[in-house]
């Protein structure tokens, strides 16, 4: 109980902010908008109205979206005490910048554009790094996954082992975050995650018909599911995965998604499925009034409303119909 105390007061700011949520009903009325411009107008009568009346064009959706997340990370770092909670949902934003720095770096590049505003180490310090300026404001585990990633690439030149490498250093920084809080809640979370992740990387390599040492090298640290358990399904036919997990926690994904991924050729309903898990196990934080589950269930509900707009605005966009969005997205939080 004395732990859950220190989430008293983070926890009445975030019941506040949960009435904010975008609902289904909400959902339903930007999904069924005539086109993007529209869509944008349903959007502007919520909390994102400020950020949307900003907007110069359409395409500036996205630059709205990581402002009203960082406005959050914000609120919720303010508030709560064990920042790691924070740290748990932005750390992967680090990671993605400084995988363009490296890809930069080797092609020659200095392109900005793809870059995300909610990490927390400044992209320029991360550039910092490949002049070898030892000023450079970066944690050492950075510094260490670049120096590594650079290695990696000069002795295979081969871009992909730099996201093999920095993805596998990511989840060791976030396993250790999360055994360090020593909140059994957010590493239920994280080995959920990192299961249904490694699930998702097998298929995707049977799939492509690759080597098993390119599995091998792909699994994340983290997980229930040990290495041996990937290693052997992989040469099993894809109703033998299915068979597998037959009495997991992870059947339907794996029943319904791996079986939509082998007829269509697509993950994306496996994907949908493996967000709808991780959703419903952090909407156990709706249902409690105070403690870590609720900071971890409202982060994560945030980042999948944005994934949510996201999916939605890409499609209108696109000019793709209500019905093919809809098949992608999400379950909402509230």
């Amino acid at each position: 109980m004395g732990r859950e105390m220190e989430f008293l007061y983070v926890s009445s700011r975030i019941k506040a902010l949960e009435t904010r949520l975008l609902g289904k009903s909400a959902i339903d009325r930007i999904l069924e908008a005539d086109g993007p411009e529209e869509a944008l107008k349903v959007l502007s009568d919520t909390d994102y109205g400020a950020d949307i009346a900003e907007m110069e064009n359409i395409y500036d959706f996205e630059k709205v979206l990581e402002k009203s997340l960082k406005r959050t990370f914000k609120t919720i770092a303010d508030s709560i005490k064990d920042y790691r909670f924070i740290r748990f949902f932005t750390l992967k934003n680090d990671y993605h910048n400084l995988k363009i720095i490296i890809k930069n770096k080797i092609l020659g590049l200095e392109g900005k554009d793809y870059f995300s505003s909610l990490g927390e180490v400044q992209t320029e310090e991360l550039q910092k790094l490949v002049t070898e300026d030892v000023t450079a404001a970066v944690p050492e585990s950075m510094k260490e996954a670049y120096k590594r990633a650079i290695e990696i690439y000069e002795d295979t030149q081969d871009p992909q082992q730099i996201d093999l490498l920095l993805d596998r250093m990511l989840f060791e920084e976030l396993a250790g975050l999360v055994n360090d809080t020593g909140e059994e809640f957010l590493k239920e979370y994280f080995v959920s995650m990192v299961d249904l992740t490694n699930i998702r990387t097998m298929v995707r390599l049977m799939h492509m018909k690759a080597e098993t040492r390119l599995l091998e090298k792909s699994l994340l640290p983290g997980g229930s599911l040990k290495k041996d358990v990937f290693m052997k399904l992989f040469t099993e036919p894809i109703q033998g995965v299915i068979d597998a997990f037959a009495s997991s926690p992870y059947h339907r994904v794996v029943e319904e998604g791996v079986s939509a991924w082998a007829n269509s050729g697509s993950p994306a309903i496996f994907e949908k499925l493996s967000d709808d898990y991780l959703l419903k196990l952090a909407r156990r934080g709706l249902y409690k009034p105070y403690g870590p589950e609720t900071v971890v269930g409202y982060l994560a509900a945030r980042e999948n409303e944005a994934k949510l707009l996201r999916i939605i605005l890409v499609g209108k966009i696109n000019g793709i119909s209500s019905e093919m969005i809809k098949e992608r997205l999400r379950d909402v939080y509230v």
